[in-house]
């Protein structure tokens, strides 16, 4: 008995014939992908930052578009109708309704401007033409409230790159 504890002592050791051999048979598998290339990974980077570049841009732009147009609005309300006139491209004016009674408001009070989500209209990686829903909330001096639904359709300078008013639908909402 005193033999047999070291024997299979010997035995756990060498190992155990259950144990599984590589079958040389077996098929190979296939060589691992090769690490990405340096040259690669950088292109890759480059790429990426180019396209958060350009989504940046396109933010910014349609941002500046916004900002003008409620800086007009603003001038509007406000009765700087000249001031207000020098955000129109070609020197144009909103013609008869298509700005409804918001030209001939001369006792405003307070107005809330509220846009959606500009739409491009071009096609273009940066936008040149946007058209900018709008929902006015405007207050008269008397206590009369009125609601307008629209939009103003706006283009970029090509010479010095500010937006400018090409185009408005204005109504109002009646209750």
């Amino acid at each position: 008995m005193r033999l047999l504890i070291p024997a299979l002592l010997a035995l756990s050791f060498v190992g155990c014939s259950c144990q599984r051999q590589p079958d040389p048979d077996a098929a190979v598998a296939p060589p691992a992908a090769p690490a990405p290339d340096d040259a690669q990974t950088r292109a890759q980077a480059a790429a990426a930052q180019r396209a958060q570049a350009q989504s940046q841009q396109r933010l910014d732009a349609i941002t500046d578009a916004v900002n003008e147009l409620h800086q007009y609005l603003q001038k509007l309300g406000s009765g700087k109708r000249e001031e207000a006139d020098k955000h129109w491209a070609y020197q144009r004016l909103p013609r008869g309704n298509e700005e409804a009674d918001l030209r001939a408001l001369d006792n405003l009070r307070a107005i809330r401007i509220e846009n959606d989500t500009p739409k491009q209209i071009d096609q273009e990686p940066q936008p040149e033409l946007l058209e900018i829903p709008v929902d006015l909330r405007v207050s008269l001096q008397d206590g009369e409230n009125r609601r307008y639904k629209g939009w103003y359709r706006m283009k970029r300078n090509p010479v010095d790159r500010r937006w400018e008013l090409i185009g408005v639908s204005i109504a109002v909402v009646l209750r």
